[in-house]
C-alpha cells in the first residue's frame, strides 16, 4: 500500500508552475472542478491508509477508462470532501461561505510540517527545498543575539545611520503600499502610534545580531543567498496576496506572524488567482470576491503561526498572505535554488556555527548581474534566445518596477538589447554568449534596457 501512495508525492523542483495566471469565468469553474477532484482525492488517499488498493492501482496506472476515472474521482470527492461539491453542482458563488470574507476563510486548513531548530543543510534541501514543501522550524532563532536584544532602547542606542523604506499603510488590500524614507531613530519614535511598517534590507549593524540560518551555512549554498529583508511594525499588518521571487526563510524575533499558504501544485490550473509581473496579486485579502476569482472556490489553505524565535521556510512559488500581531520584528533570507551546488550539499557540515553572522556576506540582489545571468540562461530555448522571448522578459522588467514602456516599443528595444548579448556577432544569442558576459556587461545591459 505504501509504495502505491508514494506515487502521489509532489513532483520535485523540476516541475514548473504557470505564473501567468488566469481568471476563470463561472462556467469555466465547472470544467476546472475535475482538477479539484483529483487534488482532493490524492490528499484523501494519503490520509486514509485503508483506501482500497484495487481502486488506487488502476487510477494511477491509467488502467481505468476515462469515464470510469471521472466517476470514481467524483464519488471519492463526495465521500471525503462533501462540502466542496456544492460549487461544482451549480450553487451560486454568492452563497459560498467564504465569498466576500478574508483570504483563507475555510474549514479545510492544513498544518505545516514542523521540526525543532534548524535541520542540517542536506536534510533541509532533500526533504523540503527540492520537493518544495514548507517547514516550520520551532525555536530555531532563539540563539540569535537579536532574539535577546532587539528592544526599542537597544535599537536606539545602535545609532543606525541608514534610512529605511517605511510603508505608510499597514494593510495593502491588493495594491502596493506607498512608502517614505526614514531613519530608524525616527521610526522608533513614531511606529507605535502611526500606520508605519518598515520593510527594507537590514543594515550591516543590524545584521551583526543575526546568525545566518544553519541550512545556508555551507559553501555549496551560501553563494545562492540573494537578499535579506527586515520587517518591523507595531502589529496589525496585512500583506497582499503574493508569491516571492526566491526561496525564503523568515525568522521572527518579536510578535507572531500568521501565514496563509496555497500549494501551487494543488491549485486549479496551476494558480488560482491572477498576479502581475511584480508578483503581487490584485485580490483584496480582506474581502475575497469569488465572482472575480472563482478558482479560489476549490482551494485549500495551509495556516502557519510563526512565533518569536521560530523560522519558516516558504517555497518560491507558494502563494501566501501574511498578517502580524503585537510589536513585530522579522528578517527574511532569500536564496536562488539555481545557484545551489546540488552535488555538494551532501558534504555540508551538520552543525551550525553561531559566529557566522549575516553581516559577513555580500547579498547578490534580485536585480544583480549574477541573478540576471541565470534569468537570461532560462530564456535559451532550442539553442538560442528568441526575439519574442527577450521582448517578453523586458516587458516583465518594466512591469516589475512599474515603469512605462518606451514609445519606440518593446520589440525595437529587444532588438537592440539582443545585439548587446551577441558576443560572437553571429546574430544568435546562445548559452556560451551569456556565460561569457562579465558582471559589468550584464549591469550595462540592464541599465540600457531600463534607461
Amino acid at each position: 500500500m505504501s509504495s502505491t501512495i508514494t506515487e502521489f508525492s509532489p513532483t520535485p523542483t523540476t516541475s514548473k508552475v504557470n505564473r501567468t495566471g488566469s481568471t476563470l469565468t463561472t462556467t469555466a469553474l465547472h470544467k476546472s472542478q475535475l482538477e479539484v477532484f483529483k487534488t482532493r482525492w490524492k490528499r484523501a488517499a494519503l490520509h486514509f491508509a485503508s483506501f482500497p488498493s484495487f481502486l488506487l492501482v488502476p487510477m494511477t496506472k491509467n488502467i481505468m477508462s476515462k469515464t470510469a476515472r471521472v466517476t470514481v474521482l467524483g464519488l471519492l470527492t463526495l465521500v471525503f470532501q462533501l462540502r466542496s461539491v456544492a460549487a461544482s453542482n451549480g450553487t451560486s458563488i454568492s452563497t459560498h461561505p467564504a465569498h466576500l470574507k478574508p483570504f483563507g476563510s475555510s474549514d479545510r486548513l492544513h498544518a505545516v510540517e514542523e521540526c525543532q531548530g534548524f535541520p542540517p543543510s542536506a536534510e533541509f534541501f532533500d526533504k523540503y527545498v527540492f520537493p518544495q514543501k514548507p517547514l516550520l522550524m520551532k525555536s530555531a532563532a532563539t540563539s540569535h543575539p537579536a532574539f535577546q536584544l532587539w528592544e526599542d532602547d537597544y535599537l536606539q542606542q545602535k545609532n543606525v545611520a541608514e534610512a529605511f523604506n517605511v510603508r505608510t499603510v499597514k494593510k495593502q488590500g491588493g495594491v502596493k503600499a506607498p512608502a517614505v524614507a526614514m531613519k530608524l531613530e525616527e521610526f522608533l519614535q513614531r511606529y507605535q502610534t502611526e500606520e508605519l511598517y518598515l520593510v527594507d534590507h537590514a543594515s550591516p549593524s543590524l545584521l551583526k545580531d543575526i546568525v545566518l540560518p544553519r541550512p545556508l551555512q555551507c559553501d555549496a549554498v551560501t553563494p545562492s543567498v540573494v537578499e535579506n529583508d527586515f520587517w518591523f511594525t507595531s502589529g496589525g499588518t496585512r500583506s497582499n496576496v503574493h508569491i516571492d521571487a526566491g526561496e525564503n526563510i523568515m525568522c521572527v524575533y518579536r510578535g507572531v506572524k500568521t501565514f496563509l499558504l496555497i500549494d501551487p501544485q494543488a491549485a486549479v490550473n496551476g494558480t488560482p488567482v491572477h498576479h502581475d509581473a511584480s508578483l503581487y496579486h490584485s485580490i483584496d485579502p480582506d474581502r475575497v470576491d469569488y465572482h472575480k476569482y472563482p478558482t479560489l472556490v476549490g482551494v485549500e489553505y495551509t495556516r502557519v503561526d510563526v512565533a518569536a524565535g521560530d523560522c519558516l521556510y516558504i517555497p518560491v512559488d507558494w502563494i501566501h498572505q501574511v498578517s502580524s500581531v503585537n510589536r513585530n520584528i522579522a528578517l527574511t533570507f532569500f536564496f536562488d535554488l539555481r545557484m545551489v551546488d546540488k552535488d555538494r550539499i551532501a558534504n555540508c557540515p551538520t552543525d551550525g556555527d553561531f559566529s557566522v553572522t549575516a553581516d559577513h556576506f555580500e547579498y547578490l540582489g534580485f536585480d544583480g548581474p549574477k541573478v540576471l545571468r541565470y534569468n537570461l540562461l532560462d530564456l535559451v530555448k532550442d539553442g538560442s534566445i528568441s526575439l519574442d522571448d527577450l521582448a517578453a522578459f523586458i516587458a516583465k522588467l518594466f512591469a516589475k518596477i512599474k515603469k512605462e514602456v518606451p514609445s519606440a516599443g518593446i520589440t525595437e528595444l529587444a532588438t537592440s538589447a539582443l545585439k548587446l548579448l551577441d558576443k560572437n556577432g553571429n546574430q544568435l544569442v546562445k548559452k556560451d554568449d551569456i556565460l561569457q558576459l562579465t558582471d559589468q556587461e550584464l549591469t550595462n545591459f540592464r541599465l540600457f534596457v531600463l534607461s
